[in-house]
């Protein structure tokens, strides 16, 4: 499913109710494209209903899923470490939230990957000096900022509805997110 810039899916929109009726534990997975110039995350809402035909008119429960995008990297001499900011060359920041290893190592410093970035600002330029805060690892952009998929596993701390559907939220008001979707699993003890 794609969301359009700055839009909400309707209750409608899903396919079928989560049934809580015999379930111990849930646990949902969201799924969704954020565009490389997207700025704004999604949200998911969560409506419950004891009926599965009326569902409450607000959410019981909401998750965030930040905007995370990849930028490449080559030449990097120690690991990243999740959570620090990078800053680049050209005084662009963002927040480490994971990295990939594709190729060389740390030691030898000819490490190369990707790394996975939310809270981004200001310019990443091709070729230009990346600077890590806490690991203090220096790397070198390779390429431009892209489009990630984000995969996020959600565990609401309580079973307590009989129903739930959910309405997933575009919080970019400039891009849709594509491949939009989200699953729930249950567990009966």
């Amino acid at each position: 499913m794609t969301i359009a810039a700055g839009e909400t899916t309707d209750l409608t929109d899903c396919t079928s109710a989560i049934d809580l009726s015999r379930a111990t534990s849930l646990q949902l997975t969201v799924k969704g494209t954020f565009n490389a110039s997207a700025t704004g995350g999604m949200k998911v809402y969560l409506f419950s209903s004891t009926d599965n035909t009326t569902y409450d008119d607000m959410c019981w429960d909401d998750h965030d899923v930040p905007n995370t995008r990849r930028l490449g990297y080559t030449s990097a001499d120690k690991m990243f470490m999740i959570g620090e900011v990078i800053t680049s060359q050209a005084a662009g920041t963002a927040n480490v939230v994971n990295w990939t290893l594709d190729s060389g190592t740390f030691a030898g410093g000819d490490a190369a990957g990707d790394l996975i970035l939310e809270d981004i600002s200001g310019t990443f330029t091709d070729g230009q000096t990346l600077s890590a805060g806490t690991s203090s690892c220096a790397a070198t952009q390779s390429g431009s900022i892209s489009g990630h998929s984000v995969v996020r596993t959600l565990y609401p701390t309580a079973v307590g509805p009989l129903y739930l559907k959910a309405r997933l939220a575009n919080e970019d008001t400039g891009q849709s997110i594509t491949s939009a979707s989200l699953i729930a699993v249950t567990q009966t003890i």
